[in-house]
């Protein structure tokens, strides 16, 4: 301070201080003189500042309270002059010095009236972490107290504290200790106070999972669970989000109790099923994209959050079980009927059949009872064949109906997707059904077999089965099944057909006996070997006794063949 034209020069800092009251001196500037300067220039080590009207002085880097980015030229700041070199006019000031016993008295008045300060969280230490109060004085802030929810997201951040303890030294640094417990509280209060369901709050995304999205809002940390993101099933969450951004989001439910809420993106945007019945009305044709095939039946999406599903009974007219994706693919387009919509419930039903239209309304135009049509093979049963005429028209073909003969695995015989003739027995319009033949298609071949084959007529034909009472023989010619019983296979006793039959030998015999009843759907034969044998031997004897016509008795005639 001066007086007049007399400079007063101070001999400390705190002398200085407790003498200064105006900012604007007259004279010299002295060293230890507070005083405000004006910046000018800013360098990376230090600052230019003006002092008085025409003296410049220079602020060193470690001699700022804050970062030198925060100073511009024209910012006014409180500095002391440190440093003063009269011949060359080399002017030091600090604005640390000048802060420091600023900083102590605000302090000191905060610990005594339980006011909130600033500071910036600085560094990590044990225990805790360190705050930078007013840019020169250093505090503890313990980690029970810090209430961070991720420290890295506090480090070089401003917050408010309250002072738990302030020890003053007369030399050395005070110590200074903080928290943020009672004021974090105190705001999760108030925001759970000022919060409630359908509020719009905005956070910062804080991480993604696989079931939804952490949102930092302030005091808390909300969630927006997958199904809250969008009206689409199944979307990817980083589609719709960033980490790190601000999104606004829209409170569903919220428990203070807990410290809980969910939030949700889908909740501002509009409900595409509000008009579900005006867009899509039952009875109309609608195009769509495939996006999922289940074992029972597809989802078909029309647009952002609208799907429905094709169930496996709307797809073929007939029940019929197929793997779907040889029917439809993922990502293609299908036009199908709607049978039904539910805003309430979300759904959509859908039809594909229906698109193609009903065979059976021009069944009887189509097809003829007893014609003869080609079929495809869809299914094998342990009593029959599914064969399909036409899509959506399928026909069922009896193990009775598939072969003139005895038939016991029809899989050895046919197989799905084979083509085959059959003639149509029946048509049930009312049930839906046809009743098919397969061995109708060509006439009986019993009906020419039994006018022919008389008992004793002789045959000829191959082995096709054994059992353990004789053997299934194929006869030629008329191609039907006669019935070889173990009996009537040789003249000596045989136990087992097996041991003197195979499989393929093909025979001699002659008819036993024959049943054809075809109005009961009775048609057996029983053939013999054996009394081919014996007919045959007899037809050589009387052949030898015509020859030898010399008088003898038939007795005397037999014993001259036995000793021939």
């Amino acid at each position: 301070m001066v007086e007049g034209n007399e400079s007063k020069e101070f001999q400390t800092m705190e002398e200085a201080l407790e003498d200064f009251g105006n900012e604007h001196f007259i004279g010299e500037p002295k060293r230890g003189l507070p005083l405000q300067v004006t910046v000018l220039e800013i360098h990376p080590t230090e600052i230019i500042v003006e002092v008085g009207a025409k003296s410049e002085g220079v602020v060193p880097l470690e001699e700022l309270v804050y970062p030198i980015d925060r100073y511009q030229p024209g910012d006014k700041i409180d500095c002391v002059i440190t440093y003063q070199n009269e011949e060359e006019g080399n002017i030091v000031l600090s604005e640390k010095k000048r802060s420091y016993r600023k900083a102590l008295e605000t302090v000191s008045e905060a610990f005594k009236t339980q006011a909130t300060i600033k500071g910036i969280v600085h560094g990590k230490n044990r225990g805790g972490y360190t705050v930078r109060i007013f840019g020169v004085l250093d505090a503890f802030l313990p980690a029970g107290q810090a209430m961070f929810k991720r420290e890295s997201d506090n480090m070089g951040k401003e917050l408010d504290f309250e002072i738990l303890d302030y020890k003053p030294r007369r030399r050395g640094v005070p110590n200074i200790v903080i928290s943020r417990r009672k004021l974090f509280e105190a705001e999760i209060e108030e925001f759970f106070n000022q919060t409630v369901e359908g509020s719009l709050v905005t956070g910062k995304v804080e991480s993604i999972t696989d079931f939804g999205a952490f949102i930092d809002i302030g005091p808390v940390v909300g969630l927006i669970p997958k199904s809250e993101i969008s009206y689409e099933k199944d979307v990817d969450i980083r589609q719709f989000m960033e980490v790190g951004k601000r999104i606004e989001t829209k409170v569903l439910k919220i428990s203070p109790k807990r410290e809980k809420i969910t939030l949700s993106l889908k909740a501002l945007q509009n409900d595409p099923w509000n008009n579900i019945e005006e867009k899509y009305p039952a009875g109309e044709m609608a195009t769509g994209k495939v996006t999922k095939i289940l074992p029972f039946g597809f989802v078909v999406r029309f647009e952002e959050g609208i799907e429905g599903l094709v169930h496996s009974s709307e797809i073929f007219w007939t029940k019929r079980r197929i793997d779907l994706r040889s029917i439809v693919e993922e990502g293609q387009e299908v036009e199908v009927e709607v049978l039904s919509a539910n805003r309430e419930k979300r759904k959509l039903n859908l039809s594909l059949k229906r698109v193609k239209g009903n065979p059976w309304e021009n069944i009887v135009e189509n097809y003829v009872v007893n014609q003869v049509y080609e079929a495809k093979i869809v299914k094998i049963l342990p009593n029959g064949l599914i064969a399909e005429l036409e899509e959506g028209v399928s026909g069922f073909v009896h193990i009775t109906e598939i072969s003139w003969n005895f038939l016991e695995n029809i899989e050895e015989t046919f197989t799905v997707n084979q083509v085959i003739p059959v003639r149509i027995l029946e048509i049930n319009l009312e049930q839906q059904r046809i009743k098919l033949s397969v061995r109708k298609v060509n006439k009986d071949p019993w009906e020419i077999a039994v006018r022919e084959l008389k008992k004793g007529s002789q045959i000829t034909g191959k082995v096709v089965k054994i059992t353990n009472t004789g053997a299934i023989v194929l006869l030629d010619t008329y191609h039907i099944e006669a019935f070889l019983p173990v009996s009537q296979i040789s003249s000596e006793r045989i136990e087992k057909p097996s041991d003197v039959l195979q499989v393929g030998d093909q025979l001699e015999a002659v008819v036993v006996r024959t049943v054809y009843e075809p109005e009961k759907e009775r048609r057996n034969m029983v053939i013999s070997v054996k009394q081919k044998a014996i007919d045959q031997e007899r037809a050589e004897l009387r052949e030898y006794m015509h020859s030898q016509d010399s008088g003898m008795t038939l007795e005397e005639k037999v014993k001259q063949k036995d000793q021939e």
